[in-house]
């Protein structure tokens, strides 16, 4: 039996595991990701007296209720659990009434619109003791815990190394420099990425464009990387601005890969169809184990006195792969056994 003390934990196979809409902005991304005002499609479970309240601040879209789900299957027997649905309308004010009224001992957010609404939150009212906090589906965690007071959490970024060698090991073509646009705030992350890289023996290659990019910028970083720097592969990063649009994907990524084609890995699952050929590879979270995840963190946190600022942001446990089979065959070469490799193939 699950205790507060003493946590049985279910174990979550597999290695390591964003999504663009989980930044909250108007963007490419999952069907349905977005945050629309809709009733929720489920009900919080009856509270039980004398039980400590966990409060879940997501939108209504499907990922964030699969997260869900899987995380109330978890906690349900130790905490009352009560969520509040958070839309682009959600003020700060509600967040508030929803602290006051269920009083909770920890809460867990869901993408970085929601940790920015709490981040209002704690500056309204500094004077309040600050929440502890688990941060999950936001992008880049690690570089912006720091805007809560009390936060840790769970990285949406599938680390870089993951993804490749989720595709060295469906391709043979040999992947060891893999190149990688990105702008200045995420050098850090980039650095990070490129020294777990090298244990694989991976080179990961990057070329920094300004802050604000042009389609120009970026098709020159592109064709630096893919015919200077001679790289095996490229590698998307979350970052709305690389992506924007159809119109600016056509003209910067589709453009240079259809004039030098190289795998593209990807961490959004809609950038992989064969209908629209871009992505050759996307390594994304496994939705149910994140929750699962998310509840054995805050039983951690419980056990610990919930000191979440202590606690390092955990990667995630568990990753999908998605492939358009269709790209793979056509312009790379597929290892004989890749299919068994591959969650999803699409053709």
């Amino acid at each position: 039996m699950t205790t507060l003390g003493s946590t049985v934990r279910r174990s979550i196979s597999r290695t390591l595991a964003l999504c663009l809409p989980f930044l909250g902005c108007a963007t490419t991304g999952p069907a349905g990701s977005s945050s629309s005002p809709v009733e929720p499609a489920f009900q919080d479970p009856p509270p039980r007296a004398g039980s400590p309240a966990l409060l879940i601040a997501m939108p209504n879209s499907p990922d964030f209720l699969d997260v869900r789900r899987s995380l109330v299957a978890e906690v349900r027997k130790n905490f009352n659990v009560s969520t509040l649905l958070v839309t682009r309308e959600t003020s700060v004010a509600e967040v508030s009434v929803a602290i006051e009224r269920f009083r909770p001992v920890c809460a867990v957010l869901m993408n970085n619109n929601t940790l920015g609404l709490f981040q209002a939150y704690e500056t309204a009212h500094p004077d309040k003791p600050a929440l502890p906090t688990i941060v999950v589906m936001a992008s880049f965690l690690e570089d912006i815990r720091a805007k809560l007071r009390r936060a840790t959490g769970i990285s949406y970024e599938v680390p870089g190394v993951t993804a490749f060698i989720n595709l060295r090991e469906i391709l043979e073509t040999p992947i060891r420099r893999v190149g990688v646009v990105f702008r200045p705030p995420y050098k850090r992350f980039i650095e990070r990425q490129q020294n777990l890289a090298a244990r694989e023996r991976i080179a990961l290659v990057g070329r920094e464009v300004p802050v604000d990019f042009s389609a120009a910028d970026l098709r020159q970083a592109l064709r630096a990387l893919i015919r200077e720097e001679k790289v095996d592969a490229l590698w998307m990063l979350n970052d709305n601005l690389l992506v924007r649009d159809v119109h600016f994907l056509d003209e910067t990524w589709r453009a240079e890969l259809r004039v030098a084609p190289l795998p593209l890995v990807v961490g959004v699952s809609n950038l992989v169809d064969p209908a629209s050929p871009l992505g050759t590879l996307a390594v994304v979270p496994d939705h149910e184990a994140l929750g699962l995840q998310a509840g054995n963190l805050v039983f951690d946190l419980a056990d610990g006195g919930w000191q979440a600022e202590r606690h390092p942001v955990d990667s995630p446990l568990s990753v999908k792969t998605i492939v358009d089979l269709k790209q793979a065959r056509n312009h790379f070469r597929l290892r004989p056994d890749a299919i068994n490799r591959i969650d999803k193939a699409l053709e």
